[in-house]
């Protein structure tokens, strides 16, 4: 019988670095500094250069301050944490990096590239064999999701749909033919390191590591294309000074096309109605003034007065502050301040990849990922709305318009006309327009993406409300009876038009990646809800 040759393996944590990390520049220097508690040796791994940093962190144990105020005498009980990283380049430009114990607080995690991990399992996972998830959602308020099932399920099934949500930790059974450990089912966990089995020996290990770059090149497998459709850039990596220059450019230019502004719905906590609108901090002890959210141009042209070395400190440091009523007062305040930086929204392309700005924060798109939003957007504008709106004069306000096109179409204008309940104390709007027995229309002027994701948020919110709470639908009814004088008695919420004014066709062309996002769930949550949705354009005149 012929020899079996036997591998041995174990499980260990691997990093990969994002381009342009050397060994130089892969560890912090501060953390390894110490030459009594740390050694940093050049080795040799199987004839390839390594670099190997070892050694211990001590500390006194936090409670120890507690024990001596109670017993009243010194008490020392110091602990010591030992760690290793082994930082190896390859063939391909990359650099690899192994840790054990608390090595990987040596690692600067602002040059791990956070899209590896996740790009394994999205590339070996065994579709339905998915143990845990935990996820970001983007517009709610700060919501990180965990999701697990012990014996594996699909990543549909622990709650990702695909659209708005960074996966950013993994646990799956999966297939990586090649690897020392043999072709048969492993587990593996992903989030900003990879933890699966690799050889002990130098020789297979770097053979090892080719099979992860091969495996890099290949598809994403079925049914696993939302794990890397969107990655989240840490606030300091390597590639978002880049982006910021990038972005200043384009506020600085005579013609930015891929800049807007969009609500930051999770730092305000507003859907209701807005009057007035105040923007601090430019350093001149003077705050700009309008009656709604200030249009792009007028930001623009305030920015465009700041000298650039200090345009991306003043985005932090400018703030704007929502109010119900036009007079500013302060009992009419509607919101906290929120930065400048976090209305922006940006896109751009950089080493043929899609960057997006939102909600102050950089996300790395896939291009596969913007081309099954871009789809589903298309199916949504596709449907035919069931009321037809009047044409929508330049000089008439949307209140106006509410009630000329309320009238004409046999509905009620409640634009403004707010209902409260124990969940929104300060009132929410159920609709602008109300068309029996069951159609709900929200109106907004499209001057810019700010209006359309206000737009989009306010059709939720109100929506989920009036299905879900018994409270809101009593509220509600009352309103429609009050405001038909008695006319109408019965209403349902069957369904929802988003009703654009444009001058232009609302197109997949001319929405930003992040409004194509929301108006994609948005959809599906009130399609949950047994709500019909379509968007309509109101012509502009």
């Amino acid at each position: 019988m012929a020899d079996i040759e036997t591998v041995q393996t174990k499980r260990t944590t691997l990093y990969r670095m994002i381009d342009g990390t050397t060994v130089d520049t892969v560890f912090i220097p501060e953390k390894i500094e110490d030459p009594d508690r740390f050694r940093i040796d050049d080795v040799d791994l199987g004839g390839r250069a390594a670099r190997l940093v070892l050694g211990s962190s001590s500390s006194s144990a936090k409670w120890t301050s507690d024990v001596a105020l109670l017993i009243g005498q010194p008490v020392d009980a110091a602990s010591s944490s030992p760690g290793a990283a082994l930082a190896i380049p390859d063939n391909h430009g990359s650099v690899w990096v192994l840790t054990w114990g608390t090595g990987f607080h040596y690692v600067d995690a602002e040059r791990v590239d956070y899209a590896f991990g996740p790009g394994i399992v999205a590339r070996s996972a065994i579709a339905d064999s998915v143990k845990s998830v935990t996820k970001t959602v983007l517009d709610h308020r700060a919501r990180v999701d965990r999701s697990s099932l012990p014996n594996g399920s699909t990543v549909r099934d622990l709650g990702v749909d695909g659209y708005g949500e960074v996966v950013s930790r993994i646990e799956a059974k999966a297939q990586i033919p090649g690897l020392s450990v043999g072709g048969g089912i492993i587990s593996i966990r992903a989030a900003e390191s990879l933890n699966l089995p690799l050889a002990k020996k130098a020789d297979r290990l770097l053979a090892d590591l080719d099979v992860l770059v091969g495996l890099t090149a290949k598809d994403v497998r079925p049914g696993l294309e939302s794990v890397e459709q969107l990655i989240a850039l840490k606030p300091r990596d390597q590639r978002a000074a880049g982006l910021e220059d990038k972005l200043l450019d384009e506020i600085l230019s005579d013609d930015p096309k891929r800049l807007g502004l969009s609500w930051p719905h999770e730092r305000l906590d507003l859907y209701g109605p807005v009057a007035g609108c105040k923007v601090l901090g430019f350093g001149d002890r003077t705050a700009r003034v309008s009656g709604d959210v200030p249009e792009l141009d007028e930001v623009l042209q305030w920015l465009r007065e700041i000298p650039r070395s200090e345009l991306r400190n003043r985005l932090d440091t400018i703030r704007v502050v929502l109010y119900s009523s036009p007079d500013l007062e302060p009992e009419t305040r509607v919101s906290n301040d929120v930065p400048l930086w976090r209305w922006l929204v940006f896109e751009v392309r950089e080493d043929e990849k899609r960057f997006c700005l939102h909600d102050g924060k950089w996300f790395r798109m896939d291009d596969r990922y913007l081309a099954r939003i871009d789809e589903r957007v298309e199916e949504i504008l596709a449907r035919d709305a069931p009321v037809k709106f009047p044409a929508w004069p330049a000089d008439e306000d949307e209140r106006e318009y509410n009630l000329r096109a309320a009238a004409e179409v046999g509905g009620l204008s409640l634009d403004r006309k707010l209902i409260q309940t124990p969940l929104h104390r300060g009132g929410i709007e159920p609709c602008d327009i109300f068309v029996p027995e069951g159609t709900l229309v929200h109106v907004k002027r499209r001057r810019s993406s700010a209006d359309l994701s206000h737009l989009l948020a306010q059709g939720l919110v109100s929506t989920d409300a009036l299905a879900g709470d018994e409270s809101a639908r009593a509220a509600w009814m009352k309103r429609i009876v009050e405001e038909s004088d008695g006319g109408i008695t019965q209403a349902t919420v069957s369904r929802v038009v988003l009703a654009i004014g444009s001058s232009k066709p609302v197109t997949v062309d001319n929405l930003f990646t992040f409004t194509k996002v929301n108006l994609v769930k948005q959809y599906d949550a009130l399609r949950a809800l047994d709500v019909e949705v379509s968007v309509a354009r109101i012509a502009e005149q």
